[in-house]
């Protein structure tokens, strides 16, 4: 009898290992599965990316055969004008915020006109200048304590120190930020150098505050 229940014995413990078996091929088969999918979206939102990427190039070059009339392609500053006005509901800019354009996107060719290349920095940081023109006129306006329409120095520091949450402020981190922020070069920050400064705070200075102070400062 013994040598009867022997294979039943063996066949009772080779059920579960069958089992198991079974289960981890389909675990398997399906992590391969789930895996391909994966790729297969990555692969999906590459090519999506691509043909986005691919449409705004499109377009600024339409843009710019648009507004280029003596086909240098590039946009003199007429044109620019021309440009920065027709985003602005026909509302002309006025010179000081087209120099500011002209300086900010010009930087890295410095052909006194912006380029292909220098295009979409140009729209994107009028558009944003437009989209936060009322915050910044409300800021300019409790910090520009000279009445300059700018903010000199010791107005920028008091800007920043706002910014820090009311915390002091060193005076080689307001001098980085007007380095950066100041593109027309007269030693304050206008309206829209105002957005280049708060641009310049938070990437450089406002992590590392916040960090240390605990404070989240919101403009």
């Amino acid at each position: 009898s013994l040598v009867a229940q022997g294979p039943a014995v063996c066949r009772a413990h080779s059920q579960p290992s069958n089992a198991m078996a079974a289960a981890a091929t389909v675990m398997h088969m399906r992590r391969r599965h789930e895996v391909h999918t994966c790729n297969r979206m990555v692969c999906v939102q590459r090519e999506q990316a691509i043909e986005t990427n691919l449409r705004e190039m499109r377009d600024l070059k339409d843009i710019l055969m648009k507004y280029d009339t003596n086909r240098t392609w590039r946009l003199e500053e007429d044109q620019v004008r021309m440009l920065l006005r027709d985003l602005n509901q026909n509302q002309e800019p006025s010179e000081t915020e087209l120099m500011f354009i002209m300086k900010l996107c010009d930087r890295r060719c410095n052909t006194t006109a912006i380029e292909f290349s220098e295009l979409q920095t140009a729209i994107t940081s009028w558009k944003s200048y437009l989209r936060h023109k009322s915050e910044i006129q409300a800021l300019l306006q409790e910090f520009d304590r000279s009445g300059t329409g700018k903010l000199e120095r010791p107005e920028l520091k008091a800007y920043l120190v706002h910014l820090n949450g009311g915390l002091d402020v060193k005076d080689e981190e307001v001098d980085w930020v007007l380095s950066q922020a100041d593109v027309l070069g007269d030693g304050a920050c206008s309206m829209l150098e105002v957005v280049m400064a708060t641009a310049a705070w938070y990437v450089h200075f406002g992590e590392r505050k916040h960090l240390k102070s605990g404070i989240c400062a919101i403009v």
